[in-house]
């Protein structure tokens, strides 16, 4: 019956909330979603974080930066997304996780190409 069918949610759909569907967590199964446009400033890890945790869109309070398995999500789902910097320029278009890769450095990926 089409009753019983789960909706199916794309990639790139804007929900009613405004936040942007960008797919699975890989750390936590959980669906992921995220704004429509970047950050207005380019932030060091420590104001990312603190960006992050302050700001208030759609409607949600709960925003954090995603792990280094996340944002390989939003990198691989980036054209559905939009949104994106992809120019490849320092420190444009490379995007930050809150995984740290040891005490003094945190996991980034450039989205001009991975």
């Amino acid at each position: 019956m089409a009753g019983d069918r789960a909706i199916e949610i794309q990639i790139g759909e804007v929900m009613p909330d405004g936040t942007v569907y960008a797919g699975i967590s890989p750390d936590t199964g959980k669906p992921m979603f995220t704004t429509a446009a970047d950050a207005p400033l380019t932030y060091t890890f420590n104001q990312a974080q603190k960006y992050a945790k302050k700001h208030d869109a759609h409607g949600h309070k709960d925003w954090r930066v995603p792990t280094k398995d996340e944002l390989n999500v939003l990198y691989r789902n980036r054209v559905a997304i939009g949104g994106f910097e992809e120019s490849g320029s320092y420190p444009a278009g490379w995007y930050w996780s809150s995984s740290q890769y040891n005490y003094s450095i945190a996991w980034d990926q450039r989205f001009s190409d991975g």
